[in-house]
């Protein structure tokens, strides 16, 4: 694309079921775009490494990111799974870690990035039709209004709906060449499915 990149943010799954060496490559990856880079890890990455790798973007399971006045809160991991995943969390924890995070915002706007979805109408749908979302994490959305929120896990939920007055997308798996570009112009928000 010959659009320029202010930002790139990563919402989970950097690895699966990878090591250190696994997610400091795909990192490095990222940081070849030439763009900084926040994420937060997926409930397939190893939640050991919550706190980063250092030199390698900025995690934001310990902290706050952003870009000039957007600041951006992070809560990886995902709900409860039937497969016993590395990094599972529960409602409870996945929200209050996201208002811990957020806490530490300014008064600007602020972005949530996650790797659960929130319940909703697209973005937690699976490919049996099932809805499994967080309902904390939608309430909190629609109390907090947070400007916009990306979040993953559910690979075929690509899409974009609104809770409250936040915009929601998951941009679907980057593996299969998904990504989404957003535009972010005072409280105007507008993003865009894109795949390779």
């Amino acid at each position: 694309s010959s659009e320029r990149i202010d930002l790139i943010t990563a919402s989970g799954d950097l690895t699966h079921y990878g090591s250190e060496a696994d997610l400091a490559q795909m990192l490095e990856t990222l940081d070849c775009m030439g763009a900084p880079v926040n994420y937060v890890l997926g409930n397939c990455d190893p939640k050991e490494f919550r706190r980063g790798l250092g030199s390698h973007g900025v995690c934001l399971e310990e902290g706050l990111g952003g870009l000039g006045p957007l600041s951006i809160a992070g809560a990886g991991g995902s709900t409860p799974t039937p497969f016993g995943t590395p990094f599972e969390v529960d409602e409870v924890e996945l929200v209050a870690s996201l208002r811990r995070n957020s806490s530490r915002s300014a008064d600007g706007p602020i972005m949530f990035l996650v790797h659960n979805p929130p319940a909703g109408q697209l973005v937690d749908r699976t490919s049996f039709g099932r809805h499994v979302g967080s309902r904390m994490l939608s309430e909190l959305i629609a109390s907090a209004s947070p400007l916009v929120v990306q979040c993953g896990h559910i690979h075929e939920a690509a899409g974009v709906e609104t809770i409250g007055s936040s915009t929601v997308f998951n941009p679907g798996p980057a593996m299969r060449g998904r990504y989404a570009l957003v535009r972010i112009d005072g409280k105007n928000v507008g993003v865009s499915l894109r795949s390779v």
